[in-house]
């Protein structure tokens, strides 16, 4: 019962150190530097007025399901060649593990 308890706290306090890192790759500018074209439900990340991109909202990412926001990230071209969104994947901008906390991130916001 105390491993669990441990186990618990541990995933606790991971969760919030998890979503900050996949925010600085969200807000960054030599990274995902997504903020400058989408916005952020209120109190999940600055708040924005970019319209370039869909609201990414916690409704809309949940519809689209972690394969689909996985493979936006990595490269839209795919899905849609006249997409202004960056290749990250595919230009090397973020890596697969990068690519993994934005898309847990964006399929957890509110």
């Amino acid at each position: 019962m105390r491993r669990l308890g441990v186990a618990l706290l541990s995933c606790t306090l991971a969760a919030p150190a998890f979503g900050q890192e996949a925010l600085d790759l969200f807000v960054k500018a030599e990274k995902g530097n997504c903020i400058a074209c989408h916005q952020l439900p209120e109190g999940a990340g600055p708040v924005t007025r970019n319209d370039v991109g869909p609201r990414l909202t916690g409704e809309r990412m949940r519809a689209l399901g972690k394969p689909s926001i996985r493979a936006a990230i990595d490269d839209a071209t795919r899905a849609n060649p006249d997409s202004v969104m960056p290749p990250y994947g595919r230009h090397r901008i973020l890596d697969a593990r990068e690519i993994d906390r934005l898309t847990e991130f964006l399929h957890a916001l509110p």
